[in-house]
C-alpha cells in the first residue's frame, strides 16, 4: 500500500488535484497538489490516474471518525463472512428515542464503505438483509 505522501515529490506542486473514494461519490478534496490538507497524507492510495490536462485523481481511503462525544462509541463485526463497521450513541437508560425503547439513540452500520443501516431516533435507512439485522442484534445486546 502506498500512502498519499510518497506521491508529492513525483508531482509538481502546481498540479490540480482531486482526492475522493474509490466510488467516485465523495470528495475530500480539489485543488492545488501544494495545499493538499495535512490530515490526508497518510491515506492509502487505491488508484490513481491523470486527465489529458495533467490533472491527478486519487482514489484515497479515508478512516472515518466517530464524533469526539464520550456517548459515540465504534467498532466492528464480522457476520456471515461480511464485515460491519458501527457507530453507535448509547445513553444510560432507555428512552423513546431509542431502538425499541432502548439506550440505543443513533446507529450507523456499513459494509464495504456502504451505509446499510442507519438509525438516528428513527429508521432512516432501515437493516437491508439479514446479515445487516443481524449485526444490528449483536450490537443491540451489546449495548442492552
Amino acid at each position: 500500500m502506498v500512502k498519499l505522501n510518497k506521491f508529492y515529490d513525483l508531482i509538481s506542486r502546481n498540479a490540480t488535484v482531486t482526492l475522493t473514494n474509490s466510488k467516485l461519490d465523495k470528495t475530500y478534496y480539489e485543488g492545488s497538489a501544494r495545499d493538499i490538507p495535512a490530515e490526508y497524507d497518510e491515506c492509502t492510495v487505491e488508484d490513481f490516474c491523470m486527465s489529458n490536462d495533467g490533472d491527478l485523481l486519487f482514489k484515497i481511503k479515508v478512516k472515518e471518525k466517530a464524533p469526539a462525544d464520550p456517548l459515540w462509541q465504534e467498532g466492528a463485526l464480522r457476520v456471515h463472512d461480511e464485515s460491519y463497521h458501527y457507530w453507535v450513541k448509547v445513553y444510560e437508560t432507555g428512552s423513546q428515542y431509542g431502538i425499541d425503547g432502548g439506550r440505543v439513540s443513533k446507529l450507523t452500520i456499513k459494509r464495504g464503505g456502504e451505509t446499510v443501516a442507519n438509525y438516528d431516533r428513527g429508521w432512516d435507512v432501515a437493516p437491508v438483509d439479514e446479515g445487516t439485522k443481524l449485526a444490528m442484534e449483536i450490537i443491540l445486546h451489546q449495548y442492552a
